[in-house]
């Protein structure tokens, strides 16, 4: 949400008013994906429905899928103006003069009150600390629709969660598509040191960390969630295939055996910790017995959750051209397989986790829902009347008592 979340203030800048459900928008942007035919899908239906729902609105599609195909994303009726992803920081200007905007009329002096309601209808905030991606595998569009790695300014970085803190936010999520190669362009910076200069130069209350590739963590890195509590204890660690062969063919960085020596050197570290993580289903030229190596693998990580993700070409990658494509029905009962895997382990994640006590940032004071540091969603106990309010965007420290479904009853502290 990082990109969004800076259109939304450069369009506040520009005296637009941002977020609001109380009148029917002249302006709706669609932030694509494109990093499976279903996201392609997602975005089309979100133009689809929202001319459909406001038809005098101008439906804007940027992002990822209008880099990639913007030539197609022009033929469709319901989308009035396509600007690619790569001149995305560019989108107020093009709106400005496809609508033709007078911006000397507009009221600067709502900038502050839009731009704080629209960021703080969230909990938390991304920071983009890094874009592009070198490491071309072979299923992935992001390098062709996001370009060549480039790290942002540590000090830019530090004083955007800064302006976060002072507007009220609570949590700061560091974005990226390589997180494990920032500062890899400058000198005497890395992610580990960002992260450390984060935590002695802002005041946020808790800052997590997207995503890191297993073959990046080390224990310099980890160290950092040893010197400072705010730093959320939940590692989001992409595995994409249990089968050596099909990695291998993905022209990933690792072997399984790395792995899964990352993630336990992660929990030798931190024992209370969440490790999640992602896998293809169907990828081209996997086998039964790929499949089956997959689960065994999976199951035995004893995972927080696992995002499954069913295989599908993406224009020119290299898996697209690979033979051996696997049948989407045989893709579908894979993923099925995978996601019962992760259920199970996930049931077994949050009851590991009963009798601990933990901190938990409110995301919504009418439910009595919020997320822990270690990336567990709870429900305050219906059991008991708090004896002290909820309320959105603080932290209390609560008591992990049940598991129901999918996420774990509370009673504070």
């Amino acid at each position: 949400m990082a990109d969004s979340q800076k259109m939304a203030f450069e369009f506040t800048k520009n005296g637009f008013l941002v977020n609001s459900n109380d009148y029917d928008p002249d302006i709706y942007i669609i932030n694509s994906c494109t990093v499976t035919s279903r996201a392609d899908r997602k975005a089309r239906q979100a133009a689809n429905t929202a001319k459909k729902r406001w038809p005098k609105s101008k439906i804007i599609m940027t992002g990822c899928y209008a880099e990639r195909d913007e030539e197609n994303l022009n033929k469709i009726s319901s989308i009035d103006l396509v600007i690619g992803g790569k001149i995305k920081s560019e989108i107020v200007t093009k709106v400005i003069d496809y609508i033709q905007y007078d911006t000397s009329s507009n009221n600067k002096n709502n900038y502050k009150e839009n731009s704080d309601l629209f960021l703080l209808g969230r909990t938390r905030a991304s920071i983009k600390i890094q874009e592009g991606c070198d490491q071309i595998c072979s299923y992935c569009i992001v390098p062709r629709v996001r370009g060549r790695e480039k790290s942002i300014d540590h000090n830019e970085i530090i004083n955007s969660i800064n302006t976060l803190v002072q507007k009220g936010v609570s949590e700061v999520v560091l974005t990226g598509t390589q997180l494990g190669t920032y500062g890899f362009e400058f000198k005497n910076i890395t992610l580990s040191i960002l992260i450390k200069k984060i935590l002695d130069e802002t005041n946020i209350s808790r800052l997590r960390v997207s995503s890191i590739q297993p073959q990046e963590i080390d224990e310099d890195l980890l160290s950092n969630w040893r010197y400072d509590t705010r730093l959320c204890p939940h590692f989001h660690v992409p595995l994409q295939s249990g089968s050596e062969k099909i990695l291998k063919s993905m022209r990933r960085k690792y072997d399984l055996n790395m792995y899964e020596n990352s993630i336990n050197q992660i929990r030798s570290m931190l024992p209370d910790c969440s490790v999640t993580t992602d896998i293809i289903a169907g990828y081209p030229g996997e086998t039964e017995d790929d499949h089956e190596s997959s689960k065994e693998f999976l199951d035995n990580l004893f995972l927080a959750d696992t995002h499954v993700f069913k295989y599908s070409d993406r224009p020119g990658t290299t898996s697209m051209y690979l033979k051996d494509k696997v049948p989407s029905k045989i893709i579908n009962s894979r993923a099925y397989e995978l996601r019962e895997i992760s259920r199970l382990n996930k049931i077994n994640h949050l009851n590991s986790m009963i009798g601990q006590i933990r901190e938990v940032l409110w995301e919504d004071s009418i439910r009595y829902s919020g997320l822990t540091d270690n990336y567990i969603r709870v429900k305050l106990s219906g059991k008991v009347t708090p004896k002290r309010k909820i309320i959105e965007n603080t932290i209390n420290s609560v008591y992990l008592s049940e598991v129901i479904n999918d996420e774990i009853l509370v009673d504070l502290v």
